[in-house]
């Protein structure tokens, strides 16, 4: 469900930039996916939308109408795709050797390829803060490069 979601979560980019994870999330409702349940449709079409902006309320419809456990998913499913997003901040996919780690409270992501991750880390500051409510762990985003503890981390 996560690798749909982070396939489709732009799509609404073709109806309009603005507000386009709201036009994902139409799109997705209106589609009928392969392989996939209505009930995953709607966990893949929810975790598109929450992938900026808004996290998932119990004001939106769509999330209301699920039942706890779906509405968790989504919710684990947005947080890391919030993150994935902001890996790939400019859109070129410059992270393609990625590894995870997790040190204590921490949730360690190094980028194994990428020297300059000043705009990753500006992304993350935006958009890990659900990630870490969820999940409990602070992210640390690292290059190869750098020496585990420097100030380098985020």
């Amino acid at each position: 469900l996560l690798r749909t979601a982070a396939i489709l979560h732009d799509i609404g980019a073709f109806v309009s930039n603005t507000g386009h994870h709201k036009h994902s999330l139409y799109l997705i409702l209106n589609s009928e996916l392969f392989g996939l349940t209505q009930g995953d449709n709607t966990i893949v079409a929810l975790a598109a939308r929450y992938h900026r902006r808004s996290v998932p309320r119990l004001v939106h419809p769509e999330f209301l109408a699920l039942d706890r456990d779906s509405r968790m998913i989504v919710t684990k499913l947005a947080a890391l795709l919030r993150v994935a997003d902001a890996l790939d901040r400019n859109h070129m996919q410059y992270a393609r050797s990625v590894s995870f780690a997790r040190e204590e409270q921490r949730f360690v992501i190094t980028l194994a390829d990428v020297e300059d991750v000043t705009l990753e880390r500006v992304a993350l500051k935006e958009k890990g803060s659900l990630f870490e409510s969820i999940f409990g762990l602070q992210i640390v985003l690292r290059t190869a490069q750098t020496v585990k503890g420097s100030m380098y981390d985020a």
